[in-house]
């Protein structure tokens, strides 16, 4: 706290501030209090990992208020091991918000972050990409469309492709999920069999870190005619980033396509994801995403980097023609 003295003192003003949190205005006032707050933790930094101590006292005198949201309060404390699980990233999706008066506050301030909404942004573009490119692609009709899914989670954007797909497209789905979380796994695999029989489905469970290293990679994503990756890269350096991009372009089937994505730099959630959930990303601009895909080796002629609606999440996007 020594290094930091205005923290103790933000700290008691947001309190103090969430004590109207029961007014009429009761949103207003906590959505203005923690604008607020993070304006001036901002202001004095730090940013990235530097922050956990930073955080961790700014918590310690307003943490007993904060955790009242359900959101907030997994973000810090990772039920399932790490941030923006698959449970997450649902509530995300159907905007989820707890029961406790105070933490439904809360919730509904996380939900309108930038980060969140492009979340549910990045899902919807994935599942538009996966039905347009089994539309559009160079296979004949009937044949199968491999896609794989790699830290599948909820696996949202694939029912959101299979939901815009007649039946006769949906049959030529082959879904591969590869997550590290085997309950992500079986909520993907229910979700999905609503709309294809359980053989289009397969659930690989495996250490996403460790993808590129060895045969196994290969194997899982071999002949795929779509790979989507949207949260993974957030958590890797340019090293591993390249490693497993180049895993990508080399397992694609002539005519498919790679979706890969990054939260951006310009995130304006970054303070609030970091400050309140010790949730920490590695941020990538456009130029660093291109980039990765030089290190990958995939031809500049064959990748393209652009954004979803929010433009907060950053995607390279590789199409192996030929």
């Amino acid at each position: 706290m020594s290094s930091f003295p205005d923290l103790e003192q933000i700290g008691r003003e947001l309190v103090e501030r969430l004590k109207y949190w029961s007014a009429p205005d009761g949103e207003g006032v906590v959505a203005a209090a923690l604008d607020e707050c993070l304006a001036r933790l901002r202001a004095i930094g730090p940013e990235g990992r530097d922050n956990q101590l930073p955080s961790d006292a700014l918590w310690k005198v307003a943490g007993s208020l904060l955790e009242r949201g359900d959101l907030q309060r997994r973000a810090r404390f990772k039920p399932r091991g790490y941030a923006g699980d698959f449970e997450m990233q649902r509530d995300f999706w159907l905007r989820r918000e707890c029961d406790d008066p105070l933490g439904r506050l809360f919730d509904r301030y996380f939900l309108r972050q930038e980060a969140v909404e492009a979340v549910r942004a990045r899902m919807e573009l994935i599942g538009a990409a996966i039905a347009e490119r089994l539309r559009g692609g160079g296979r004949g009709a009937g044949e199968e469309f491999r896609v794989v899914s790699v830290g599948s989670g909820p696996a949202v954007d694939l029912r959101l492709a299979a939901e815009a797909l007649d039946d006769e497209e949906r049959r030529r789905l082959r879904l591969t999920l590869v997550d590290i979380d085997e309950q992500a796994l079986d909520f993907g695999r229910g979700e999905l069999r609503r709309l294809v029989d359980d053989g289009q489905i397969r659930t690989v469970r495996e250490n996403l870190f460790r993808l590129a290293r060895g045969k196994r990679g290969a194997e899982l994503l071999g002949g795929a005619d779509f790979i989507a990756c949207t949260g993974l890269f957030d958590y890797l350096n340019d090293t591993d980033a390249a490693a497993l991009l180049r895993l990508f372009w080399d397992s694609l089937a002539p005519g498919g396509t790679a979706y890969v994505g990054n939260f951006a730099r310009h995130c304006s959630t970054r303070a609030y994801m970091e400050w309140i959930g010790n949730w920490y990303l590695t941020y990538r601009t456009f130029d660093q995403m291109t980039v990765l895909g030089q290190m990958a080796g995939i031809p500049a002629s064959r990748r393209r980097v652009a954004a979803e609606r929010t433009g907060c999440d950053v995607f390279l996007i590789a199409v192996k023609t030929g």
